[in-house]
């Protein structure tokens, strides 16, 4: 995971700048004889658009953060085959790909609002087999049918500066990952290749080196702290599934 400092300075001056433009103009304003409201009107649009734009740049640093590649088809034509099959199959558009070199069995999902982006860990490609791994491709894919995505993937940018801390969480809901689990095996009508792909993550790990501002944007626990993320464990999970 990228751990550089210079995006954390970088991210701390743009925050602090995208407040003190606004408030820049608004003295200037107030200096120039404008009118309470307008001074108030004027200000407040300035504050919004400044943050609305600090955002954007900041989805793009969440993608940064997580520190995936872009995954080819020459060297992954087994992940862009699953994919492909279960998006022409479903109706859904095909997301971009990338990986991240890591042993554990995990994916992230992310989304700019536009484009959205499955992060696999080459570890969930080495060890999964074909009926596994288009489960759990499933499930990603069901997330990026969520409408909240893209605002949970800025939320990641903002639990990042240190006031939003205290404001925001990103806890995962148990009962929600359990139901996007249920619709996953709509795709691939087999519950029990998303049971067995739970299973040997379970085994493998699913822990991912600095994912404690991204940890709900993964679809298994990459932080080892359950009690603390949300993330359901995989045996409950596994119990549910094979209740269907």
């Amino acid at each position: 995971m990228n751990k550089n400092p210079a995006n954390s300075i970088t991210t701390s001056l743009l925050f602090i700048l995208s407040i003190s433009l606004p408030m820049g103009l608004g003295v200037l304003l107030s200096v120039l004889g404008m009118q309470l409201w307008v001074f108030l009107a004027i200000g407040i649009s300035s504050l919004f658009v400044s943050l609305t734009l600090l955002g954007r740049w900041g989805t793009r640093q969440v993608q940064t953060r997580i520190s995936s590649r872009v995954a080819t088809q020459k060297e992954f034509p087994r992940l862009h085959n699953a994919i492909d099959g279960l998006c022409l199959s479903h109706g859904i558009e095909a997301p971009n790909l990338k990986v991240l070199d890591s042993s554990a069995v995990n994916i992230a999902v992310t989304s700019n609002g536009s484009n959205n982006t499955l992060s696999v860990t080459t570890g969930t490609l080495m060890n999964l087999g074909v009926v596994e791994l288009e489960a759990l491709l499933a499930q990603a894919l069901i997330r990026t049918q969520e409408p909240r995505i893209s605002q949970e993937t800025q939320k990641s940018f903002w639990i990042s500066l240190p006031i939003f801390r205290y404001f925001l969480r990103n806890k995962v809901e148990t009962e929600e990952v359990l139901l996007l689990d249920q619709k996953s095996v709509t795709l691939t009508r087999f519950p029990p290749g998303l049971i067995k792909a739970f299973e040997i993550s379970d085994r493998i790990g699913t822990f991912i080196e600095g994912s404690a501002s991204t940890s709900h944007l993964w679809l298994l626990d990459p932080t080892a702290q359950l009690a603390t993320s949300g993330h359901p464990s995989a045996s409950l999970r596994c119990a549910a599934l094979s209740e269907l």
